[in-house]
């Protein structure tokens, strides 16, 4: 996408030089009648509905994630490596994810207060709120870019045109309005994220011009929801038993909130089968390996990663008496996967801890 990025604007400056006018691309009659209808399958959310004459362009729905969103602007300009949030609230729970595009000629305002309205009127307060440049400078590129594969709103399985689309969408907007919404419920809370701007222009080619003067709207809703706990715990002779066969062992009952390396309470039985094996086997030395999935940037999941390895190990050492010299934490971040990330079920079988024998 660099690549092209830069290749377009190299030839419309060789334009320009020789005295030409840069030819702008075209709306293409394919992808403006892939927005004129639903993703097949999906549906509205009940709470939520959408703003007349839309098309749900995609939808993803996970019986259990984590959700980052902004209660508060952005901070730093598009361009900086160190822009972000001034807020952002961690959610968990059922996480349902939509684009729509609204008929042309309407107003982001009008799309948004239409939604809005609806959201208070099943009583869903204000969290947060903001518009245009209150919102921060940097607030687009850090909610939905192309680059940022956790942001986009991509189904396991997609139409190739339709795909494109929701890469490109909100690649360059205007008037950009965003609202945090919460309710209260005998459950939990429920959290519903209205983010609208009007597409114009963009970086995509034909993409981009046939997103032209359509606003879009991503309309994220979090509803609470137990996780199913599946994973049974590994006793110890499986522990042995799989080291002698594979060298390496992984582990899916130790677990960590979201974006935190601090070992859950419920992490307790695996880590007291780990020590077990460790103890009946004095001689051995293993690393400890720390792994996430793809979603987020690679440095940063790295560093998680190893620091959920450093808690496995000082769980181990300080609460059931292995010696440190016997533990060597690391963190590969995703650089290990055991299956794709292209699924919810691959990117849980690759969020693990491992233990590997030295």
């Amino acid at each position: 996408m660099l690549k092209k990025i830069a290749l377009t604007t190299a030839l419309a400056m060789c334009a320009t030089a020789h005295g030409a006018t840069p030819s702008l691309a075209q709306a293409n009659p394919a992808y403006v009648a892939e927005m004129n209808r639903d993703q097949p399958g999906a549906g509205d959310h009940p709470l939520v509905g959408r703003y007349g004459g839309s098309k749900l362009l995609s939808q993803t729905v996970k019986a259990f994630d984590e959700l980052r969103l902004p209660s508060g602007a952005a901070e730093g300009q598009p361009w900086d490596n160190n822009k972000k949030f001034s807020q952002v609230l961690t959610v968990e729970g059922k996480v349902t994810r939509s684009i729509y595009v609204a008929p042309t000629g309407r107003s982001t305002l009008e799309v948004f207060v239409n939604l809005r309205d609806a959201l208070a009127a099943r009583d869903f307060t204000p969290v947060f709120e903001c518009a245009r440049e209150t919102c921060g400078a940097a607030f687009p590129a850090l909610k939905y870019a192309w680059d940022n594969k956790a942001a986009l709103v991509l189904p396991e399985k997609i139409d190739a045109r339709r795909k494109a689309l929701v890469d490109a969408m909100f690649d360059r907007t205007k008037d950009i309005r965003y609202a945090l919404m919460k309710k209260d419920t005998q459950q939990g809370p429920v959290y519903v994220a209205v983010y609208i701007g009007l597409n114009e222009g963009g970086t995509f080619g034909d993409i981009s011009a046939s997103l032209n003067g359509w606003p879009a709207a991503l309309v994220e809703v979090v509803e609470p929801r137990a996780m199913e706990r599946r994973i049974e715990t590994i006793a110890a002779p499986e522990i042995g038993k799989t080291l002698s066969a594979q060298g390496r062992i992984a582990f899916y009952g130790i677990f960590f909130d979201f974006d935190r390396a601090e070992i859950r309470p419920e992490s307790e039985p695996q880590l007291a089968e780990m020590a077990r094996y460790l103890t009946e086997n004095p001689a051995l030395r293993v690393f400890i390996i720390g792994h996430t999935d793809n979603r987020g940037q690679l440095t940063y999941n790295v560093g998680l990663s190893e620091r959920r390895a450093q808690a496995v190990v000082a769980a181990l050492t300080t609460r059931h008496g292995i010696a440190s010299q016997r533990l060597t934490p690391r963190g590969l971040g995703p650089l290990s996967p055991l299956a794709s990330n292209r699924s919810e079920e691959g990117q849980a079988k690759n969020r693990r801890v491992e233990m590997v024998e030295q």
